[in-house]
């Protein structure tokens, strides 16, 4: 029998998630292998969630409960928001999964911060602007965003490639002090030695960066790659290997038009300094 890993519930909500199972499934004097035959896993498979390392659907948490005897709810409502039936962006779910295993995220942006270095507060303003979306689906959005965050907080962090076009820092979002606060945020999060965040300045007259924002994730040890293009439906992913080499050509096209690290926090802190006049 293995060395069982010590679960922190605080890591991220897929850690709270495989807490809480493991608790009620000891309580209940089961083995992963008896628990996963009642919901049709195996038992490595049940051990991968109890340690946050995959995902349960409601619909089998629910048979969980059932098959340890627990009250409606009682372990459901530890399910990470977006694992949730109400959620409207469930062609979201394949690419977490990818990017929670990456090693390398690289990430391209030309009209707002990526979403991985995003503050709540410029979330928020981003997703109640969205034509359509009611106060609690971008609500949920957000919730979703900030959870995808714990990525760059997990035991091992991937390396993060962020190029961001200039105009993104003049952009003002919801109002002056929330992206004022965001840029210091991204000022914080560039001096993060697993970060690099690259400017692409207006003076380099680049047209290869404009395009849709997206985001590559690979894996090290299998060489597996994917990438999320975002459109106005909300986007969508590829796993296709021609699809993914052209937005690596692509991403290292446009960062060869963007400045060094040091040079692009020090652009984001003049940003700073200078007055806030929108028109």
């Amino acid at each position: 029998m293995g060395i069982e890993r010590v679960i922190n519930p605080e890591t991220s909500p897929e850690a709270r998630f495989g807490y809480e199972l493991r608790e009620r499934r000891k309580k209940a004097g089961m083995t992963l292998a008896q628990l996963g035959a009642r919901v049709a896993l195996t038992g490595q498979q049940i051990g991968n969630v109890e340690r946050g390392d995959r995902r349960m659907d409601e619909d089998r948490a629910r048979r969980c409960e059932e098959a340890l005897g627990l009250s409606p709810n009682d372990l459901a409502q530890h399910l990470p928001r977006r694992c949730r039936k109400n959620l409207t962006f469930r062609n979201f779910l394949p690419w977490l999964e990818r990017e929670k295993r990456a090693t390398e995220i690289c990430a391209y942006e030309g009209l707002v911060i990526p979403g991985l270095l995003q503050t709540r507060e410029y979330a928020e303003a981003i997703c109640r602007g969205v034509p359509g979306v009611t106060p609690d689906q971008a609500q949920e959005t957000v919730e979703a965003r900030m959870q995808r965050q714990a990525v760059l907080r997990q035991g091992k962090t991937p390396y993060l490639y962020a190029v961001i076009d200039q105009g993104v820092l003049l952009r003002p979002v919801g109002s002056e002090e929330i992206t004022r606060n965001q840029l210091q945020h991204l000022l914080t999060m560039g001096r993060s030695p697993n970060i690099v965040i690259q400017i692409v300045p207006l003076r380099a007259m680049s047209t290869s960066g404009l395009v849709a924002g997206f985001v590559i994730a690979r894996t090290a040890a299998d060489g597996d790659g994917a990438a999320y293009v975002d459109t106005p439906d909300g986007g969508r992913m590829v796993d296709r290997l021609e699809s993914v080499e052209r937005l690596k050509f692509w991403f290292q096209t446009i960062r060869a038009d963007a400045l060094p690290r040091a040079d692009s926090l020090a652009l984001i802190e003049k940003r700073l300094e200078q007055p806030w006049i929108w028109n």
